[in-house]
């Protein structure tokens, strides 16, 4: 009738909906991860942020050696991450070294990365069913505890948040509407996530691969050739950036020093890339550490050539584009920190933070397909019931962040062939005073891998702890022999050795070598 309100238009009525869609993605990921709040600082956090009197200095004058890369030559942590150091700086000064700031940071973090997740989701896929059960999926995968709970990982979120958003304003349509503020503000997340960590170069495989399988026209490329030039512009401005660091020794960025010929990389990153798949599509599987692994069996390139197959067999037809898609992201999302480029952790549950996007994709084009057969009021309580899985893994991965005694017992739980992982447990065990039980976590390691310097360092603080000396004299030697004289906690053991037995186990409890 003429005249008669008829409520919201379509468009608008769509878009409240993507909003509310957004605002549960939100939701959902602080209540996964609320726990984290009351958690301290584990693993690395001790060296990176409580021992780490470079958060002391002018945040001018950190950004200006990390960017220079003198940051290595004045023992700044992540020296030429200044995004991370930033994000670090600011902390120290509003929290100084109470964790639950951190904490809380990190989780508002986590919280905008899931909401550009959803909005990636939803441009990529124009569904809002599928973004909605892809951002959920994303906000409470399991794997994603590691990169919340672990405040010194706070680096994958800035590198994911960047990719994301970059991904998002790629993917918008509309792309005409002041293409060169999208273009701006898409470089600016994305150079401010590479600035947080490397592996954000990851969006160059992933944008390739979604226009690719997707079958974007040359149209749709061109309508958006602005923000792909402003992307060249900034890979172009930090590769230079990243080769001049490398090749005149400022990079601080550990590789693994592992000889293996080109044909076992190769064989290693096939194996790599089938667990990166099957995890983000799987969103149940968790570990704080994974044990070195032997070279790869030939039988995973077949498993990975079936994994490119089932991309470009579902890529072929309209109605699957979303999950060839989704297995593409999984795919090579991971790439920047497989074995070809050689990270020093072969494999991480943080690898996976972007895949699993794609395997949210995965999961919503299946949802929305059963959606469309159920009947209207049994639609929410079945989402419901397959999220709790997940909800369930995320919250027990999350635990295991708590205190360093409950990362590193679940570590040899979840991975009881780690040498790192004993080794670990054995420093908790000492600290705590439980000096039988160090001794026998530090045994237990260096029988897995004699060679592993760490646990033979860790064996040496426990005999001082003992009032060994001439015990750990030994074992000094023995370490420097093996070309660990300058390991970290060497100096320490050193300094504690030429003491007499009474003073020994004071000095290696007192503070730690910078």
């Amino acid at each position: 009738m003429a005249g008669q309100v008829e409520g919201p238009a379509p468009r608008a009525k769509a878009s409240r909906r993507l909003k509310i869609g957004i605002v549960l993605i939100a939701l959902v990921a602080g209540i996964t991860f609320a726990p984290t709040l009351t958690h301290g600082f584990v693993y690395d956090d001790h060296w990176t942020i409580v021992q780490n009197r470079s958060l002391l200095q002018p945040l001018s004058w950190l950004l200006r050696v990390s960017v220079t890369g003198e940051g290595t030559e004045h023992a700044v942590v992540d020296a030429t991450r200044p995004a991370m150091i930033a994000s670090m700086w600011l902390d120290r000064q509003l929290f100084s070294l109470r964790p639950f700031g951190y904490h809380v940071h990190s989780l508002l973090l986590y919280g905008a990365a899931c909401v550009a997740a959803g909005f990636a989701a939803f441009y990529i896929t124009r569904r809002r069913r599928v973004a909605l059960v892809a951002g959920l999926l994303f906000a409470m995968h399991p794997a994603h505890a590691e990169v919340v709970a672990a405040v010194n990982y706070r680096e994958d979120l800035i590198a994911g948040i960047g990719v994301l958003i970059a991904l998002a304003l790629l993917f918008t349509p509309h792309p005409s509407r002041k293409p060169v503020d999208r273009a701006a503000v898409a470089a600016l997340a994305w150079l401010v996530g590479l600035f947080g960590k490397e592996s954000a170069v990851a969006l160059v495989p992933l944008a390739i691969g979604i226009i690719v399988v997707q079958r974007r026209s040359w149209h749709w490329v061109r309508a958006r050739m602005v923000t792909l030039a402003a992307f060249g512009v900034v890979l172009g401005g930090w590769g230079t950036w990243r080769t001049w660091l490398r090749t005149s020794g400022r990079d601080d960025v550990p590789l693994a020093l592992v000889d293996r010929t080109a044909f076992e990389k190769v064989l290693d990153t096939a194996r790599y890339e089938v667990h990166s798949v099957v995890d983000a599509l799987v969103p149940i599987d968790w570990s704080p550490e994974y044990a070195p692994a032997p070279t790869a069996s030939p039988w995973w390139l077949v498993g990975f050539m079936l994994i490119l197959v089932a991309v470009v067999w579902t890529a072929r037809h309209r109605s699957t584009r979303i999950p060839s898609a989704g297995i593409a992201i999984a795919m090579l999302a991971p790439l920047p920190t497989s074995p070809l480029v050689g990270p020093i952790n072969a494999y991480a549950d943080r690898y996976l933070f972007l895949a699993a996007l794609g395997g949210g994709l995965v999961w919503g084009w299946i949802a929305d397909r059963v959606a469309a057969r159920l009947a209207p009021t049994w639609r929410t309580p079945a989402l419901a019931a397959a999220l709790l899985p997940p909800l369930v893994y995320a919250q027990l991965a999350a635990a295991a962040w708590a205190s360093d005694a409950t990362l590193w017992l679940a570590a040899t739980e979840r991975a009881p062939t780690s040498p790192r992982a004993w080794t670990g447990l054995s420093r908790v065990r000492r600290l705590a005073g439980d000096l039988d039980g160090a001794d026998a976590s530090i045994e237990r390691a260096i029988a897995l891998d004699p060679n592993y310097l760490s646990a033979r360092v860790t064996r040496v603080h426990n005999q001082l702890t003992r009032g060994d000396v001439r015990g750990a004299r030994v074992g000094i030697l023995e370490i420097e022999r093996l070309g660990g004289r300058h390991r970290r906690g060497m100096n320490r053991a050193r300094r504690c050795a030429a003491l007499e037995p009474a003073q020994a186990p004071a000095c290696v409890a007192g503070r730690p070598d910078p």
